[in-house]
């Protein structure tokens, strides 16, 4: 059996999703011929959940859903033909927010601060490299089903709204997943086939263009809808561990996975963080071994980077130090751990 060793001492989280997007399933499902409310109910899921987008599911749910609707469809990019129909209004008070901002930047950060207040188990991030930006997803929440039709939909969500809130799109599109068998309905909705097993998932585009005013914004709605956000989400602060972990899954990938760039993101000192994370039943060591464990499992398994380019994606001088680091967390190899039959149930 496969070993974790690699944990937070505090409670494992589930993972909830808002529906949002997810409430289009069902028309999808008709459209290709099937009985939507079957699929759905096969996967445990009451059809009635779908109808509000405001209602959550678990992320143990999400992955039953989605992968029984590509069982019955035979579809390996389900999930992407769910999120390139959706815009911000799927997003509900956040899309708004977000359509309302005065620059693209803006916008994105919009619904990268306000996440976290609604789903717990995926993040997404804005970081830049030079002149270059990603605006990325990762799902960190372990064990679910169909993880990649997750990922699949939420990028596509973020490049129609990338192009709805700039007018333009974006230069590339990032993918762990191995690619699909048929790849030409990406072609068609992005102009270009995703890179597919790329480090990350992530639309790239310059960074010039955060500073891009988004058209139609109107000032005065934005300053009521900032007020409504705040009061909504007012008794719904996550932990200072789980923001943390959030941060990590970006951080790592652009090795910036410190303790001090954690602390300023949260606009704490560090010997605060350590003090909050303590009282949370965990430490700072623990959350950042947990987030490479996990970034490494999903290189591992999305994509054919040989190990030594995996350990050099996640900042590690050497092959070697990785191996040593990852035997810690698993039990065996990486390379021994991405030939697994389990690897394939994670």
């Amino acid at each position: 059996m496969l070993r974790e060793r690699a944990h937070t001492r505090g409670e494992r989280v589930e993972g909830r999703q808002r529906v949002g997007a997810l409430a289009g399933i069902p028309v999808i499902l008709d459209e290709m011929g099937k009985e939507a409310a079957a699929v759905i109910a096969r996967a445990g899921i009451n059809p009635d959940v779908l109808r509000n987008p405001e209602n959550f599911l678990s992320f143990t749910e999400v992955g039953r859903l989605l992968q029984a609707c590509v069982t019955a469809t035979d579809c390996q990019h389900f999930g992407f033909l769910v999120g390139r129909r959706s815009t911000t209004a799927s997003l509900g008070l956040v899309g708004r927010l977000m359509r309302n901002a005065p620059t693209l930047g803006q916008a994105i950060r919009d619904i990268c601060v306000n996440q976290k207040y609604y789903v717990q188990g995926a993040v997404t991030y804005l970081a830049l490299q030079g002149e270059t930006a990603f605006w990325g997803y990762a799902v960190y929440f372990q064990g679910m089903q169909a993880r990649e039709q997750l990922v699949d939909g939420a990028t596509a969500v973020g490049v129609s709204m990338f192009r709805e809130l700039s007018g333009v799109s974006p230069d590339a599109v990032l993918s762990l997943r191995q690619p699909p068998r048929d790849v030409e309905p990406y072609r068609q909705f992005y102009g270009y086939v995703p890179q597919f097993g790329a480090e990350q998932n992530a639309i790239v585009f310059p960074a010039r263009l955060l500073a891009a005013p988004v058209q139609g914004a109107d000032r005065q709605l934005r300053r009521i809808l900032e007020a409504s956000v705040a009061k909504y989400w007012a008794a719904k602060k996550p932990s200072v561990s789980e923001q943390a972990i959030r941060l990590l899954r970006a951080a790592i990938i652009f090795d910036r996975a410190s303790l001090e760039e954690v602390a300023g993101d949260l606009g704490m000192q560090a010997r605060t963080v350590n003090r909050r994370l303590k009282e949370e039943g965990t430490t700072f060591r623990d959350l950042l071994n947990k987030a490479r464990f996990d970034v490494a499992r999903e290189m591992l398994m999305g994509t054919r980077m040989p190990v030594t380019d995996v350990a050099l994606a996640m900042g590690y001088a050497d092959a070697s130090t990785f191996n040593h680091a990852f035997q810690r967390w698993a039990g065996m190899a990486p390379s021994e751990w991405r030939g697994h039959p389990e690897v394939k149930q994670l």
